[in-house]
């Protein structure tokens, strides 16, 4: 009964972001309106992590298996984006580069702030 519950937690949340987007006419999707809308009703402490843990951790377990519908489609509809691919490969390979190399760079720059404060806090407390 736990898990019926948090299931139609999860799913009235994406089903009201889905009203939501689709009511605005915004050209986001309603699954990222849906996480964003999680995400502060978690923040906010109007929904508890213990009101979705379990459904949540189910959808996570399972997530390759999501994704089967979509890859099945694409697969179907292979022939009007194969000359495509490559170009797709390569730019997905490319901001992948991208991201670790600014994910990186961003964490060095946080690491060295933090070292940096935390040095300056410590000759505070000399004094």
């Amino acid at each position: 009964m736990q898990l019926i519950k948090q299931f139609t937690i999860i799913f009235s949340i994406y089903s009201i972001s889905d009203i939501f987007g689709k009511s605005l006419k915004l050209p986001i999707p309603a699954n990222v309106i849906g996480m964003f809308l999680l995400f502060i009703l978690l923040l906010t402490g109007i929904l508890k992590e213990h009101h979705i843990d379990k459904a949540g951790d189910i959808l996570i377990n399972n997530m390759a298996l999501l994704f089967v519908p979509a890859t099945l489609a694409i697969m179907e509809e292979y022939k009007y984006i194969k000359e495509y691919v490559i170009p797709f490969l390569i730019i997905c390979i490319f901001m992948v580069i991208v991201i670790m190399v600014s994910t990186g760079l961003i964490a060095q720059f946080l690491e060295r702030l933090f070292n940096k404060l935390r040095k300056e806090n410590k000759n505070d407390r000399i004094i």
